[in-house]
């Protein structure tokens, strides 16, 4: 599988692609370390190229970085 970073305020343009991974924990670790390298902002969409279910990275204000996983819009 392979995963794209998004900023979350701006969805338009991936920020990030990942290589295949067979895991999404190994992806997860790997979106972790791009964001506290490269991030420049505090909020971020990672998810499956495919579309899979998205998670946000959040970086805290004493700078750590949490992976929650975002509900599934529901179909009004």
């Amino acid at each position: 599988m392979r995963y794209q970073l998004f900023r979350d305020d701006d969805q338009s343009q991936p920020v990030a692609e990942s290589d295949e991974f067979q895991s999404e924990f190994k992806a997860t670790e790997w979106a972790r370390a791009w964001v506290k390298t490269n991030g420049d902002h505090d909020r971020y969409r990672f998810q499956q190229v495919d579309g899979g279910r998205p998670m946000l990275l959040l970086k805290t204000v004493a700078g750590q970085w949490y992976v929650m996983p975002l509900a599934e819009q529901v179909a009004a």
